[in-house]
């Protein structure tokens, strides 16, 4: 069984991913996908780059790497009990992106529950995350997400829907995502495409990627 909760280390590759509490709708509107998006660059960007991504109705899919932070961020200032006197600690990177995850989901909760009035959690208490530590693992898992609208059959083509990265990787417009990086996993723009055409009819992911994934 893969580690749902592998501890965020720098320049390691993690798949995150979480649902609706009870497998409730957590995007109702163009505009939730699209304040979702604003949070996870507010909150989680600055500590890790994004590679992929999918958002639907229910649940989501993100592919990033944690980044080399700031030695600043990793500082924590704290008072002593004398007047004026500080001590300054180190902090874990995985504190931090565990820390700036709960700020993420608390912050678009709030907003969703009073749009949609509604009370109570809105996510799956423990979101999940998944190392990635093969180049294998990393092109199959990036079109897997990209193929989660395919298989839930909300869509037929990868770029029918708004909410994936796919659309930002066969742009030319600008995008936060690690697009050359991500094209030269493939062999190339052309590829890319090339290898999400040739799988677009796949049902289920091969068995070994599987300990990578969770259908929702």
């Amino acid at each position: 069984m893969p580690d749902y909760h592998s501890k965020f280390e720098i320049d390691n590759y993690y798949h995150i991913f979480n649902r609706g509490n009870n497998k409730e709708d957590i995007f109702k509107s163009t505009d939730n996908y699209i304040y979702f998006l604003q949070k996870w660059n507010k909150y989680i960007a600055p500590f890790a780059d994004t590679l992929a991504y999918c958002l639907l109705p229910n649940h989501f899919h993100f592919l990033m790497r944690v980044k080399a932070v700031n030695a600043k961020n990793l500082t924590k200032t704290q008072r002593l009990s004398k007047v004026g006197e500080v001590q300054e600690t180190q902090i874990e990177v995985n504190t931090i992106l565990e820390e700036q995850f709960k700020r993420l989901f608390m912050s678009y909760a709030l907003s969703f529950n009073k749009q949609h009035n509604r009370t109570g959690s809105l996510f799956q208490k423990s979101f999940r995350r998944i190392q990635v530590n093969s180049d294998y693992y990393l092109t199959r898992l990036i079109h897997y997400i990209h193929h989660n609208p395919i298989h839930h059959q909300f869509v037929k083509e990868y770029s029918q829907w708004k909410f994936s990265s796919y659309n930002a990787f066969i742009s030319k417009e600008t995008t936060r995502l690690n697009r050359d990086e991500v094209h030269s996993w493939f062999g190339g723009k052309g590829a890319f495409i090339e290898f999400h055409n040739q799988n677009l009819e796949l049902n289920e992911p091969d068995k070994e990627l599987k300990n990578y994934v969770v259908d929702f």
